[in-house]
């Protein structure tokens, strides 16, 4: 499952999703790193946190939000349709300025 936003201005949208999330404008969304040193969301109230890592790849004309997991843990489709549709909801509610349109693929 995954999120892709049309956008020629990717890697700003990025940087500007992990500025909120590091000064709490995002509060129910917390960084996460792994060993190799990537930064992943996860959501933080207690009973989602960790169950699935949202990852985010900054390409030339798009931002990818792909859902992902820790080594050896498995998520399924209900925990993973509801980190994405959380997430839907930051992107409309917050960012909404840095795309026309963005769309969700299952």
């Amino acid at each position: 499952m995954k999120i892709k936003i049309p956008t020629k201005s990717a890697a700003s949208l990025k940087k500007k999703i992990f500025e909120a999330v590091e000064d709490e404008t995002l509060k129910t969304w917390v960084i996460r790193k792994s060993k190799e040193g990537n930064s992943y969301l996860t959501h933080k109230p207690e009973q989602w946190y960790d169950l699935a890592l949202l990852s985010f790849l900054a390409k030339t004309d798009s931002l990818e939000i792909n859902i992902t997991h820790w080594t050896g843990k498995q998520s399924s489709k209900d925990i993973d349709g509801y980190y994405i549709g959380r997430f839907t909801e930051v992107l409309l509610v917050h960012f909404a300025s840095y795309y026309d349109t963005f769309e969700v693929i299952k």
